[in-house]
């Protein structure tokens, strides 16, 4: 999974949801993760993937990209379900979308909000000192990404990686993370020098942003609410499940003709 691209889709895209404010966007995926735990109708949580695959499409971002990133949880669903196979593919079904839509929920917020954001929201209820080492941990990632690639490449320019000698490339390369975790050190302590001299006393100051709602907000928070009250209708009204096939149709035909629009406009 590379983390700079999906960093690069969450600050650099145009859609409706990018520009909704993150505690919106996080309400919006409170609502969806609770729909889906909630529901237990496999025609219903098949309904709702299609449904965010369509506001994956909705974000003018490569919808296939975003799906491959929300599919590697199938992987641990399918081996669940094969664990508890009762010889019921529909229950082995509702297992495996599940997973496929909290996942792809998650991707979803992730790729169209930027970390800091993100960070901003939920930081009154965290501790300051865990708040600030994960906000800086984060953007270490980035550097630390960048030297692994630095390293393979100059592995492989000198010899070091080639191909049907593993047990040497593993030697090699273990080489390398010991080289690589020195100069981690050393770049770890030029960011806090950096950080003291830009007048980091102890403490990250935070950008405040404006509550009131906006438009691309309240279409966030419409979408949640609305998939979140077909669940709750038809959790407490058992009959209306008949036509989870109807809502399953609904969404198909959405992400077809929002394909098509997203193939001419473009």
């Amino acid at each position: 999974m590379d983390v700079a691209i999906i960093d690069y889709y969450a600050n650099h895209g145009n859609s409706f949801l990018h520009k909704a404010k993150a505690f919106w966007k996080i309400v919006f995926v409170a609502l969806l993760i609770t729909s889906i735990i909630l529901t237990n109708e496999f025609y219903l949580l098949l309904g709702i993937y299609f449904a965010l695959v369509t506001i994956a499409v909705w974000t003018k971002l490569p919808v296939t990209k975003i799906v491959t990133i929300a599919a590697y949880p199938a992987i641990f669903a399918l081996i669940f379900a094969f664990l508890v196979w009762n010889g019921s593919w529909i229950r082995a079904g509702v297992i495996i979308f599940k997973a496929l839509s909290a996942a792809l929920t998650m991707v979803l917020l992730i790729v169209t909000t930027s970390y800091p954001e993100v960070f901003n929201v939920i930081r009154p209820i965290m501790p300051r000192i865990i708040a600030e080492g994960l906000f800086v941990t984060y953007r270490s990632v980035f550097i630390l990404l960048e030297l692994t690639d630095q390293l393979i490449k100059g592995l492989k320019v000198r010899g070091g990686i080639t191909r049907r000698k593993y047990i040497a490339n593993i030697k090699n390369f273990s080489s390398g993370i010991g080289l690589l975790l020195v100069r981690g050190f050393d770049i770890s302590e030029k960011f806090y020098g950096v950080m003291n001299i830009r007048g980091y006393g102890g403490r990250i100051s935070y950008e405040r942003t404006n509550s009131f709602i906006t438009l691309n907000d309240g279409i966030a928070l419409v979408l949640g609410i609305l998939i979140f009250t077909v669940v709750i209708v038809t959790v407490i009204r058992k009959s209306l499940l008949e036509f989870s096939v109807y809502i399953l149709a609904l969404s198909i035909i959405a992400l077809v003709i929002s394909s098509i629009y997203k193939q001419f406009s473009t």
